[in-house]
């Protein structure tokens, strides 16, 4: 939340018009507000899909999931690793 209120400032605080300016930031807003370190639906069903999509968000880094099991590590590694999106503080 910190680094997407950081980008809506710099939004607002960048060239064009307030209607431009303002217009920009509805429209980013109802896409962020999508995303999974947003907003989630928690459920047990939902955790490996909501770990995965904090992973690729970048909300969350490997390192952040030390109390979880080492299979799960593993999975969300494998399913990251073929989509090519691992690159969130693995090292």
């Amino acid at each position: 939340m910190e680094r997407l209120n950081r980008e809506y400032i710099a939004l607002l605080s960048g060239t064009g018009s307030a209607s431009e300016k303002f217009w920009e930031l509805e429209k980013r807003m109802r896409e962020d507000k999508r995303r999974g370190g947003v907003v989630m639906r928690m459920s047990r069903s939902d955790m490996e899909l909501n770990l995965l999509s904090l992973l690729s968000d970048g909300v969350i880094s490997i390192a952040d999931l030390d109390g979880f099991s080492e299979e799960l590590r593993e999975k969300l590694a494998f399913v990251l690793w073929g989509r090519g999106d691992w690159d969130h503080g693995d090292s």
